[in-house]
């Protein structure tokens, strides 16, 4: 299924030919395209960035979501560790198109959880059968996860199969 996005291919390069002419400003751009507030500025100086690192290659929709493999995303979060780079210029220069996607991924590297390889079927949990884990059971769990560095999910998974 594809996504529509709020702003045309058309409108997002009007905006950043008007910005790099020096024309109107980027709080300007955002009034005349009913971008609310600081948001609408933002967006518009992002476009701007994105179009002077690939041209009109981020300007153009996205139909489908981005695969990144699991060492790409591992690649990239160490760049930034490194403090090599922003994650606006990590996004731009491997073509990721938002720095919000990097910030994710650093923050699951962070937070010791795995940046997995994309798949478009999300996890599903049956709270339904599940049956009520005593205390005592819960704290071995717990201790399992500080000791594997895992989530308590997956834990909690590997220890119903037990």
């Amino acid at each position: 299924m594809s996504r529509k996005s709020m702003y045309s291919f058309k409108q997002k390069k009007w905006a950043v030919e008007q910005y790099l002419s020096e024309n109107m400003s980027a709080v300007e751009i955002a009034r005349r395209l009913n971008m609310p507030g600081k948001y609408g500025r933002d967006q518009v100086t992002v476009w701007v960035h994105q179009y002077q690192s690939n041209q009109d290659a981020f300007l153009s929709n996205a139909k489908h979501n981005a695969h990144y493999s699991k060492e790409f995303k591992e690649k990239v979060v160490q760049e930034y560790l490194n403090g090599n780079s922003s994650l606006f210029s990590l996004a731009n220069k491997y073509g990721i198109r938002s720095r919000n996607t990097v910030f994710r991924w650093v923050s699951k590297y962070n937070n010791h959880i795995d940046n997995r390889d994309y798949d478009p079927h999300p996890e599903v949990h049956m709270t339904k059968v599940r049956r009520k884990t005593p205390q005592s059971e819960r704290i071995k769990i717990v201790q399992y996860c500080i000791n594997h560095n895992k989530n308590y999910t997956e834990a909690d998974a590997s220890s119903q199969k037990n």
